[in-house]
């Protein structure tokens, strides 16, 4: 599932959508280093001209599916959906809004997985980094977390960096562990 921005045509929609899904598929064959365009373009069954019509590079095309996945992930809208209901919740509720993040992560679980396995992990772990940590930063600073005896901005980056290893041991792990558990490990360790 790849969220999209509801605002695009059709067509591009479309055209993106099978874009994305052919770098996932590809990617469970070839490493991201190893990939080609070319090898994009026969699995979406796109022209090279569409492809650039959307795309400037590759890491464009890997910086674009991220963001259309995070976009969505940390929208921090508590709406029902598909696998999960958080719209009675309290969107201030940051233990809530942590497990929401962690079952929209998991509605990603076979492309993340497939990621995280290829050379491209340390961009999916900038990207993820640079979406988690203003809503950290907020955590932190409106005193969720016990207080610790550090700075401030060092609190933060442990935190930071803490949810991105949470992240990483979850999916590594095969998401055997419910979101739940996932968060209350991330409170537990701040």
């Amino acid at each position: 599932m790849y969220y999209i921005y509801l605002f695009m045509d059709r067509r591009i929609i479309k055209t993106r959508a099978a874009i994305y899904k052919a770098l996932g598929t590809c990617l469970k064959t070839k490493d991201y280093n190893d990939l080609a365009i070319e090898d994009i373009l026969q699995q979406a069954n796109v022209s090279r001209s569409t492809f650039y019509a959307h795309f400037k590079t590759k890491d464009d095309l890997l910086d674009s599916l991220l963001d259309s996945i995070f976009h969505h992930v940390f929208s921090h809208t508590l709406s029902q959906e598909e696998t999960h209901d958080f719209s009675h919740e309290n969107i201030l509720d940051y233990k809530h809004l942590f497990t929401h993040t962690i079952y929209h992560l998991r509605d990603e679980k076979e492309l993340i997985q497939t990621i995280l396995k290829a050379s491209c992990r340390d961009r999916f772990i900038q990207r993820l980094q640079e979406h988690i940590a203003p809503l950290i930063t907020k955590v932190v600073k409106e005193g969720v977390f016990e207080k610790k005896d550090v700075p401030e901005d060092l609190h933060i980056a442990a935190a930071t960096q803490s949810f991105i290893a949470l992240v990483i041991y979850y999916f590594e792990g095969g998401c055997t562990l419910t979101p739940e558990q996932v968060t209350d490990y991330f409170f537990e360790l701040n």
